[in-house]
């Protein structure tokens, strides 16, 4: 990977460089060619020009392979050699802080290409007692229903409902220890 040359006039327009090319790769100014221009006139290139194109890419890459554990601290800096300690501070810094959002989107990238498995974002569930029914007055049963947020392979959330009886939520708490022991 080569060195990632990023020149700036002020700490300010570097800083929303930064923010701007992490944008990109969440995918934001893909959508607003604005956001692209505006990078563009930080980083002193044409909105099509070839250096833009290569230092998105270049980031992207580098961002990518440390935000999954690819690359450590020590080599994200090596990277950017061309920058100052404190530039390379700053760096290190904004992509931390949008870290879960860049991790967001990979996973949905990875969830996009494995076919379109939803991905649980969030659950809720509840217990209730079931007293009777239209055909057995004395029937008694304890049921859980479950409610999964999930997001499909083109990030559109909807929610998976399923009941189940006593037997089916200890064999899935027997299963969930077990993974997790």
């Amino acid at each position: 990977m080569h060195d990632i040359i990023i020149q700036t006039v002020s700490e300010q327009d570097f800083t929303e460089a930064i923010f701007l090319l992490i944008d990109y790769i969440v995918e934001v100014p893909r959508q607003s060619q604005q956001c692209r221009d505006r990078l563009a006139q930080l980083l002193g290139h044409a909105t099509s020009s070839d250096e833009l194109k290569h230092t998105l890419k270049l980031f992207e890459a580098l961002v990518r392979k440390y935000c999954i554990g690819e690359v450590d601290e020590v080599r994200l800096r090596s990277h950017l050699a061309q920058l100052s300690p404190n530039r390379q501070d700053r760096v290190v810094e904004i992509v931390n802080l949008r870290r879960p959002e860049i991790a967001r989107r990979l996973i949905d990238e990875v969830n996009r290409r494995e076919g379109g498995v939803p991905l649980v974002e969030s659950f809720d569930w509840n217990v209730s007692w079931i007293m009777g029914s239209s055909s057995l007055a004395s029937h008694r049963k304890q049921l859980c229903t479950v409610a999964l947020a999930c997001r499909d392979g083109a990030a559109k959330p909807h929610t998976i409902s399923f009941e189940m009886g006593r037997e089916q939520v200890e064999q899935v708490i027997r299963e969930l220890e077990a993974v997790v022991g």
